[in-house]
């Protein structure tokens, strides 16, 4: 229970002067005021004694006389005629009789000033209680002035201050003519209370600063410490996350929704790898229950701080989208297959271009004289169409070397398809794989863009040629289905995926590839999901080891 010292001090002041009071009053009347009464007592016993003796004296010599001369010739022995004939002796006796009478009176008389002495005394004693109580009011009023005003005003702005509330200041007198060392601590109580508000600013512009400068930065950024609570994190954090709230929660509830630790046979935990098993750096994929068709690629490192109870651990995460490293390789390499497409196609298209040129001007010569020789027609015509031919092929690579526009479109899978093994055809060949198409005779459209599905069949066709480093058989099928949907089928016979590993392929940088030739930077299939998945398209895949693998990509069908 609080208790101030202005109600200490006023209690323990009129505690001590009544006990004081109490003690003296208690020793000065029982010791000697009983000590007077005892005396009093015995002298007025003795002295009434002593009357008693006399009047007893007198009334006997009284009655003694009267008996005499009531009997004359009583014999008397001859001390005791002296004595009746002595009459002095008889006024002696009754002086001395009213004298000590008298003297009784004076022993009262002096006891009763003696007992006014005392309470006199007491008087003075009271009295001078009152002087001593109004001197410590006055002197509690200067040490309430002096001490516990300036006390109390330390306390309260003390309370605010423990509140939060660091704009509070201790009022001060500004003209203290005799400043002592209780202004001097209210001066330094104040301008100490400036320097914490002012750290206290500066912290939060830094904290600020610190959370302007991580909220810029593009990937999702994040700070647990060792019991996977979240310190700090950033805006693109919580667009990750799904929420704005996660500050002081569990890594795993904000990231997986879970109420419990990640299974370490589910998840690699970055935080349990630090801890368990000191590793400097983790780099792990994970899907978060907010975006679950993303992957995020997270880089953790330990962080070490120094405290009052020694190193504590941090760990620092950085959290990319990899959807936008996807897109940004997809489309650099768009640009650099454009880029050289592009170059290449201009250079044959230009000398294809003037080859054509005399070809035609020959064939008109030829058709003008009717008496050339088939034969030779024959063959400059077939010229003319293989060069017809080499010039469709740069058509197709600055087609495909277009820069992919947002804009929807009716795409021609069938068409794609041949356009796409044309390209493909000398690898093919020199690879040893023989392709079997398998068209139907009626057109299929999809909607699209034609850039993108071109490139998604060539990283497909590409990825079969891989799985085949010794040839083999390419089959590639399209067909119509009832339900509306576009098939495409992309079967080999090569190598074939582990079944361990089919729920990976489509993860970025997942690459099975156990060479330079076929070891690729595991972006291909990734690429190949998002272009589908933009195609409201899904794709599956099926491998046996060493006996094959087919991807199957269904698209929905639009009208011509």
């Amino acid at each position: 229970m609080f208790f101030s010292l202005n109600k200490k001090f006023l209690y323990t002041v009129a505690i001590f002067f009544l006990f004081t009071a109490i003690l003296f009053v208690y020793t000065f009347y029982i010791s000697y005021g009983n000590k007077i009464q005892e005396e009093q007592k015995s002298t007025i016993l003795r002295n009434q004694q002593y009357l008693e003796l006399l009047y007893e004296n007198i009334t006997l010599r009284k009655e003694l006389e009267a008996l005499i001369h009531n009997n004359p010739d009583l014999p008397l022995s001859s001390p005791l005629q002296k004595y009746f004939q002595d009459d002095e002796h008889i006024q002696d006796k009754q002086d001395e009789l009213s004298i000590e009478q008298k003297r009784a009176a004076e022993i009262v008389k002096n006891y009763d000033e003696r007992y006014e002495a005392i309470r006199q005394g007491i008087k003075i004693v009271f009295s001078s209680a009152f002087l001593i109580i109004l001197s410590m009011l006055l002197i509690w009023y200067l040490m309430k002035k002096w001490v516990l005003t300036p006390i109390n005003n330390l306390s309260a702005v003390s309370k605010l201050v423990s509140a939060g509330n660091f704009s509070s200041r201790v009022e001060t007198e500004k003209d203290t003519v005799f400043p002592d060392e209780l202004d001097e601590l209210t001066f330094t109580f104040n301008r100490m209370l400036d320097n914490i508000e002012n750290n206290i600013k500066e912290i939060k512009n830094q904290e600020t600063f610190l959370q302007s400068i991580i909220d810029s930065i593009p990937d999702g950024i994040r700070v647990i410490d060792s019991n996977a609570d979240i310190i700090i994190a950033n805006k693109e954090y919580y667009r990750q996350c799904g929420s704005s709230d996660c500050i002081n929660k569990k890594c795993y509830y904000s990231s997986q929704n879970r109420n419990t630790p990640c299974p370490h046979s589910m998840f690699t935990c970055p935080l349990h790898e630090i801890k368990a098993n000191h590793a400097k750096n983790v780099k792990v994929i994970q899907q978060f229950a907010h975006l679950p068709n993303r992957h995020l690629a997270i880089n953790a490192a330990p962080l070490f701080m120094e405290n009052e109870k020694g190193k504590e651990l941090y760990i620092v995460e950085s959290i990319r989208d990899l959807s936008e490293d996807i897109r940004f390789s997809h489309q650099q390499k768009l640009s650099s297959l454009g880029f050289l497409a592009t170059s290449v196609a201009h250079e044959m298209k230009n000398h294809l271009g003037s080859i054509r040129m005399i070809i035609e001007g020959l064939l008109s010569k030829y058709y003008r004289n009717e008496n050339a020789p088939e034969e030779e027609k024959k063959y400059l015509e077939l010229i003319n169409s293989q060069l017809s031919e080499c010039i469709n092929v740069p058509e197709r690579l600055l087609k495909l070397g277009q820069y992919s526009s947002e804009e929807q479109m009716n795409v021609n899978c069938g068409d794609c398809i041949k356009d796409v093994l044309s390209l493909l055809d000398y690898e093919a060949k020199h690879g040893g794989i023989e392709i079997l198409l398998e068209l139907p005779p009626e057109d299929i459209f999809i909607r699209g863009s034609e850039g993108d599905f071109k490139m998604a069949l060539i990283n497909l066709t590409q990825n079969a040629f891989k799985a085949m480093p010794d040839g083999g058989k390419l089959r590639l099928s399209l067909k119509a289905e009832p339900s509306g949907k576009a098939t495409i089928e992309i079967a080999d016979n090569g190598i074939g995926i582990p079944k361990a590993n089919l729920n990976r392929i489509f993860e970025p940088f997942f690459s099975e590839g156990k060479n330079s030739r076929t070891k690729g930077t595991g972006l291909g299939l990734s690429i190949v999901k998002s272009i589908i998945d933009k195609f409201k398209g899904t794709i599956t895949v099926s491998s046996h080891e060493h006996q094959g693998t087919c991807f199957t990509l269904k698209f929905p069908i639009s009208k011509k």
